[in-house]
């Protein structure tokens, strides 16, 4: 008689991960999966394994008894294999080295030793040297059981072997829980040979197999728990492992460019409602092409999807996905959501084999392409010089601290009235010492992501203030210079003494210097940043409100704030000549005049737009008709030429 206790006390230990697993939805990825699958079958033997004890014991045994022995005992000793080749299968699927499996030959492989089990266990039907169940000394071995334990032995060491080999793959704690698994089993086998009454062995991989889902299967490292998809954490721990294996894979990058507006828009909860919709679409996609992918979320609104088949022609379902998106989230729609992706398709290794060039693509693709365009191939990007810049923007921008490569250039700003240049904005651009010349609309967010922008900002208020100390700006006709300030930069405390520190280091007085800031930058307007800018205002220093028309400023707030010139964005511009466009700009300078409030028309390149602008009583125009940004030596030529004779 064997003490069945042990299998007795597994079973809720296999419930209870089951319904943990259930509870903290762990079913996402192909690994949960299969972890979910393989305590089920455990537990199943464990129940199989005590009904069998129960059957037999004790002796003498009915008829029946020795049917229903030998029953459970068959299905207990396949499935118990089973549930080993499951345990490989989860360690080749935890590492994202499953790919590896994948042909016909290996899978014949993994599976053949179970494929003898099988052939045993039938022949043992008439032969019992396996086992034997009878009336008389109900449950015995028979000498062919050690191959059983062999088999078990082969499985065992192939997973630990390979766990072994793919140690680098996983956190040093995960993979001893791994491993933890092999090390109990053994000792249990050794034990349940040595003593059979003692029935150990589904007890101690009970005990394995909770270590894994408290130290492996841990969802509040891998999902976003408000939306339910695995996290950002998740894609970039399993795409170092498929960069580390070599694996191919397809992976596209679905980006919301405006997620962040709709999720202030609609609020939390609602675009949390949003995302599950587009990811259930997403996923309902390639489950229609039988395709399995792996999917992830990066806040505030990318999707990552990772695809083991390379066969998919990705380009050819991005528009059946955004249009059955597009509908799937009607409802969004009619509150004013506006869905709008943009696509990006890496192949890996062939494009990129690097982590870091692939985790940058996702992130900057959109930024290597004309606005309107959706769909990016990375085979595509790979090449241009955007994507070198972007790539090695890090240096590029640490080269602006270290080798000053930043060069302020200047744009004349003209007044109608005056009919003469009256002012300029300081832009600022980087001559690198091995890209050339960068535009702003790269490094500048790039700069913000990587925190840069206060120093970077520093050195284009020590640049700008040296100018004007250098250059008598009433001789060339002008009266002040514009300077964009960042959010980065309002929110340092210590803006206002810093302005103060170059201010009397070059003798520049408040009335020669302009701060421009961005509409959108009072959407988020802070104690902090507020305060700098009254401060700043009360030192004497005013301020234009740049980019007006792409936020959504009122006339009360514009009202609120220290400003004194509106600059109205090219956007707007360019619809001047249309119907709906002309009522627009026309009720925008009426109303920039009834609060008393100068306007600024940028991105002027044409002749009928500057009188078109005229006839309109604005006040200063800017663009490229009458300058492109200067350097500082042209600028100070060309102010001295075009104010001394007459624009």
């Amino acid at each position: 008689m064997s003490d069945y206790l042990f299998d007795l006390c597994s079973i809720p230990i296999y419930i209870l991960i089951l319904w943990t697993c259930y509870v903290r939805k762990i079913s996402k990825d192909h690994a949960s999966r299969i972890f979910i699958t393989m305590n089920a079958v455990s537990l199943l033997c464990a129940v199989l394994d005590a009904a069998m004890e129960l059957a037999v014991n004790p002796v003498p045994i009915s008829n029946a008894a020795v049917f229903w022995g030998s029953l459970t005992n068959y299905l207990y000793l396949f499935f118990r294999n089973v549930t080993l080749v499951l345990y490989l299968l989860f360690v080749f699927a935890i590492t994202r080295t499953d790919f590896r499996i994948r042909s016909p030959q290996m899978r014949c492989l993994l599976w053949a030793p179970n494929g003898v089990l099988v052939l045993m266990l039938l022949q043992n039907l008439f032969t019992h040297n396996v086992f034997n169940v009878t009336t008389a000394q109900g449950y015995t071995r028979g000498p062919l059981m050690i191959a059983l334990y062999i088999i078990a032995g082969i499985y065992g060491l192939s997973a630990a072997g390979y766990s072994f080999a793919v140690r680098q793959y996983l956190p040093a704690e995960k993979w001893a829980a791994l491993i933890s698994v092999f090390v109990l089993t053994v000792i249990a086998v050794i034990v349940q040979m040595i003593k059979p009454y003692y029935q150990v062995e589904m007890f101690s991989t009970s005990i394995g197999s909770l270590m894994i889902m408290l130290l492996v299967m841990r969802p509040e490292e891998s999902i976003d728990a408000t939306v339910n998809i695995s996290s950002w954490k998740a894609y970039r721990d399993d795409l170092r492992n498929i960069v580390r294996s070599g694996q191919q894979v397809q992976i596209v990058v679905v980006r919301m460019g405006n997620a962040a507006e709709i999720r202030s828009y609609i609020g939390e909860n609602k675009f949390n409602d949003f995302v599950k919709e587009v990811a259930d679409e997403i996923v309902g996609l390639y489950n229609r092409q039988h395709v399995r992918i792996s999917l992830y979320f990066e806040r505030p609104g990318t999707f990552y999807l990772i695809l083991d088949d390379m066969g998919v022609d990705v380009p050819a379902l991005v528009p059946d996905f955004v249009d059955a998106t597009t509908e799937r989230v009607k409802r969004f729609a009619d509150q004013g959501v506006r869905f709008d992706p943009k696509f990006c398709v890496i192949h890996v290794p062939d494009d990129m084999d690097t982590f870091e060039d692939i985790i940058n693509m996702g992130h900057r693709f959109n930024r290597l392409g004309a606005h309107d365009r959706v769909l990016f191939v990375a085979s595509e990007l790979v090449d241009s010089r955007n994507y070198r810049i972007i790539s090695h923007i890090d240096g590029i921008l640490n080269r602006i601290i270290t080798e000053n490569t930043l060069e302020m250039v200047y744009q004349p700003i003209f007044d109608i009235r005056e009919n003469r240049f009256r002012s300029a904005e300081a832009l600022a651009r980087i001559r690198d010492t091995e890209y050339g010349s960068i535009s702003p609309a790269v490094f500048i967010p790039a700069a913000e992501s990587a925190g840069l922008m206060w120093p970077i900002g520093e050195i284009i208020l020590e640049t700008v203030y040296r100018f004007i100390s250098r250059h008598d700006l009433k001789s060339m006709g002008l009266s002040y210079i514009e300077i964009n300030l960042s959010v980065a930069q309002c929110l340092q405390r210590e803006l206002p003494e810093t302005i103060r520190r170059l201010q009397h280091k070059y003798g520049v007085s408040p009335s020669q210097v302009n701060f421009e800031v961005t509409e959108t930058m009072f959407d988020n307007l802070s104690g902090v940043m507020d305060k700098n800018l009254r401060e700043l205002a009360g030192m004497g220093y005013t301020f234009s409100l740049d980019d007006y028309g792409v936020g959504y400023s009122n006339i009360q707030r514009l009202k609120s704030l220290p400003l004194s010139i509106i600059k109205v964005d090219k956007s707007l511009v360019d619809d001047m000549f249309t119907e709906d466009g002309k009522v627009i700009i026309e009720n925008t300078v009426h109303m920039m005049q009834g609060i008393h409030k100068k306007l600024v028309i940028e991105g002027v390149e044409t002749k009928e737009a500057v009188e078109a602008f005229g006839s309109l009583d604005c006040d200063y125009i800017q663009g490229y008709y009458y300058s492109r940004p200067l350097s500082a030596g042209d600028f100070v030529r060309f102010m001295q030429a075009r104010n001394r004779t007459g624009a």
